[in-house]
């Protein structure tokens, strides 16, 4: 006798759409779960109001190895300070 699964589209009193006044009394997980105590991963991704600008800049090869040096992490900031020294002495800002 096989078993015979739910039909995941029908709807019932557990699987009814919510209702206008359901939907306006909804708000982020983060909110409900921040008052519980649960702990609520940071977002990713750029911060709002980042200062930073998207650019692509062509390298050489042997330039952008000796930036990258062992660590192949951090070059792109390591660049910036390097940029900003140059251009901007004395302007110690790390970002």
């Amino acid at each position: 006798m096989a078993s015979r699964k739910p039909d995941p589209y029908m709807i019932d009193d557990a699987t009814a759409p919510l209702t206008d006044a359901e939907v306006k009394t909804l708000r982020p997980a983060a909110d409900a779960l921040g008052e519980l105590g649960v702990a609520v991963p940071k977002r990713r991704g750029r911060p709002a109001g980042a200062t930073k600008e998207q650019v692509t800049i062509r390298i050489d090869k042997d330039v952008l190895a000796a930036i990258r040096g062992d660590n192949p992490r951090g070059w792109q900031t390591r660049l910036n300070a390097v940029l900003r020294e140059h251009f901007m002495p004395g302007h110690n800002r790390t970002e």
